[in-house]
């Protein structure tokens, strides 16, 4: 073999090997697609969450939003022309991390970027059709470790606690892990406070501040004297800045006017257990550990207004787990005692056990002819709507009397119906007793939970299914997987039951399950109500807007 055959031979082998490299890294790069591959069970904004939020960690500019990360409450996003707030990017867009810390719009590709803690996740959209990488494929240890996002013009760059990951900035696919960059124009993303970074010089005597808010280096002082730290600070491109704090809540620097306006995002209750509705849509249930709040919000969805107890004499420390409309006035039951608040007064008063207001968690609230009935578990009151006086009912001996457990009231056909252990009564607007008009859906081992449905066909719900009032048992209670049934809603010719476990969409009169969602984002579901073309669902997550074309 001669020189030149030689270096032929070489030649092939180096080409070969090449060959071979270069289908490795298409395959490596044809894994990670495969990894990052989108969910496709979510549609766009058909499942919205609102909820409380809890920590702005992030906050990044795009062409139409500002992008708010957030612990509780996904990816914030605020309208930059309209200047108002839209549906946030969460769970039910097909988002995976429910704690997002860092969140960064990459202006190259535009594509959106966020690190939660189910990995590095991107959207082409921006909206939806999230694909999710995990740490484990980008030598990431967890999402604590990760201080930064940024990007440069071809690659995609992130920040550890020990070393600087790059990046494919359209794929995610790992290029390499390195002690310093080997580039230096990385466009990073907001300033991170938890980074030890604070505003330095920067001096908020020149602003006027919203609310008495007291600001300093580094938190600020609500107006009812609590601190929360600052997580995060952004100006933009139009002379704004934005700094995110520790509660959830924002400060927004307006530095034309030099105003600093505070914004509460999303309702303020942690978990909602009660809804009214007016002209508006009325939230209560389960507070925060720092104060008791009640949320306002327009059947548009757009406002959101939170009635917070250090801003009102009228209650405190209260949690709520039912309300009804009183004129004009919404009723809240609390723990031994019902908070009314006057709408057109904008005032709060409580009504207590001077009031005959029973001791324990007011669990029912349900007003006939200007009557007002106020239930706990095993005890009732009447109260007249207007002078707030007792009024005598037989209603009230008979629970007391015979000691019965109070297990469901609601007003259907102008006509209380209660299930007292296990019973169905119904009292009229002239207090006479009924308890015979649906004997004869059940036998005397059937004990009804709870009542659903509206004046023409009424469901009740017991540990085998679902009754109906119009015929035999409708629903077995293996059709919902024997979850316990918390709430239900006919629409049409669909009944939409809220269990513990998920939501059933059943047909009435097909007589079979249509669907049943258990996405993780939804768990126990406590009330279920239509407003215009949603439903809406109390859940222990948060409110769920769920579009009814579904």
């Amino acid at each position: 073999m001669d020189m030149f055959q030689k270096l032929e031979k070489v030649l092939r082998k180096i080409h070969q090997i090449r060959k071979n490299k270069l289908f490795l890294i298409t395959l490596f790069l044809f894994l990670d697609v495969v990894h990052a591959q989108i969910d496709q069970r979510f549609d766009l904004f058909d499942w919205e969450i609102i909820r409380q939020n809890e920590s702005i960690n992030s906050i990044s500019e795009g062409y139409q939003y500002i992008f708010f990360a957030t612990d509780a409450n996904g990816i914030l996003r605020f309208n930059k022309f309209s200047r108002k707030f839209e549906s946030s990017l969460y769970l039910g867009q097909g988002v995976k991390s429910n704690k997002i810390k860092h969140v960064y719009f990459d202006k190259n590709t535009g594509i959106l970027w966020l690190v939660g803690n189910k990995g590095l996740e991107f959207s082409n959209s921006r909206q939806g059709n999230w694909n999710n990488i995990n740490f484990k494929r980008l030598s990431i240890n967890s999402v604590r470790s990760v201080e930064d996002i940024g990007s440069s013009i071809s690659f995609l760059w992130i920040k550890t606690i020990s070393n600087y990951i790059k990046l494919d900035h359209v794929s995610g696919s790992l290029l390499g892990v390195f002690t310093f960059p080997d580039e230096s124009n990385i466009d990073w993303g907001d300033i991170n406070f938890k980074n030890r970074y604070s505003l330095g010089n920067f001096s908020f005597e020149d602003y006027f501040v919203e609310e008495a808010w007291l600001l300093g280096q580094d938190s600020a002082a609500d107006n009812n004297g609590i601190f929360h730290k600052y997580n995060s600070y952004l100006k933009t491109k139009d002379g704004y800045s934005w700094i995110g704090l520790s509660n959830g809540q924002l400060l927004f620097l307006d530095d034309f006017s030099k105003t600093i306006k505070p914004q509460t995002v999303g309702v303020r209750v942690s978990v909602p257990l009660t809804i009214s509705m007016n002209e508006k849509i009325w939230i209560g249930g389960i507070n925060n550990s720092q104060y008791s709040s009640i949320s306002s919000i327009e059947n548009s969805f757009e406002n959101i207004e939170n009635f917070v107890e250090t801003s009102y004499s009228g209650f405190s420390d209260s949690d709520f787990y039912s309300s009804e409309i009183v004129n004009d006035e919404v009723w809240f039951g609390s723990n031994g005692k019902v908070v009314v608040y006057n709408i057109r007064s904008d005032f709060f008063r409580t009504l207590g056990y001077e009031k005959g207001i029973p001791i324990k968690r007011i669990e029912f609230i349900e007003m006939i002819d200007q009557k007002v009935y106020i239930a706990s578990s095993d005890d009732l009151v009447v109260l007249d709507s207007k002078s707030k006086k007792i009024i005598n009912s037989p209603l009230t001996d008979l629970i007391k009397k015979n000691n019965l457990f109070i297990n469901f009231l609601d007003v259907f056909d102008n006509k209380l119906h209660l299930s007292l252990n296990g019973r169905v009564y119904l009292l009229d607007s002239k207090e006479n007793i009924n308890i015979d008009k649906y004997e004869s859906l059940f036998n005397d081992s059937i004990r009804v939970d709870e009542i659903y449905g509206n004046n023409e066909n009424l469901f009740f719900s017991s540990d085998r299914g679902i009754y109906s009032s119009q015929g035999d048992r409708l629903i077995p209670s293996s059709i919902y997987f024997n979850y316990k049934v918390n709430d239900a809603l006919q629409i049409d010719n669909t009944l939409y039951i809220g269990t513990s476990g998920g939501l059933a969409v059943y047909d009435i009169k097909e007589q079979q399950l249509n669907n049943f969602y258990d996405f993780s984002f939804i768990r126990n579901i406590f009330k279920v109500e239509q407003v215009d073309e949603f439903l809406v669902l109390l859940t222990s997550t948060g409110l769920i807007k769920l579009r009814l074309s579904l």
